[in-house]
């Protein structure tokens, strides 16, 4: 995504970021390390994805943070909420005030209520 090696499977121009057909990314936002975001897939205003992978559908709400990670079909990070180098599964929903760190995962169609895992004392 980043131009560093070419590759006929990509869609788009190399970049910070490629965002797919349909896909919704708010001017307040910052999307960049060579994230890309899938066909449908909303970041609203204030949310920071770098190093990503959004999958088609999914929704970064206003004020969350995704950082090398992948999240899946469907799924969605709620406001205020920290992912990094994590995966998530698709249709699946992170509450907000997580905070997903270090390998972990959430399967397909897992809910995790608000706060429910957090790696700082602040909440």
């Amino acid at each position: 995504m980043l131009g560093r090696l070419s590759s006929p499977a990509l869609p788009g121009p190399t970049g910070e970021r490629l965002a797919l057909e349909g896909a919704v990314v708010s001017p307040e936002a910052k999307v960049d390390g060579g994230s890309v975001v899938g066909a449908r897939a909303v970041v609203e205003a204030g949310a920071t994805v770098s190093g990503s992978v959004l999958g088609d559908g999914c929704v970064i709400e206003a004020g969350a943070t995704v950082v090398d990670s992948l999240v899946g079909l469907g799924a969605r990070i709620s406001k205020g909420a920290e992912v990094r180098d994590a995966v998530i599964g698709d249709g699946a929903t992170v509450g907000a005030g997580n905070e997903l760190k270090a390998g972990a995962r959430v399967w397909p169609g897992v809910i995790l209520p608000e706060c429910a895992v957090r790696f700082s004392s602040d909440a």
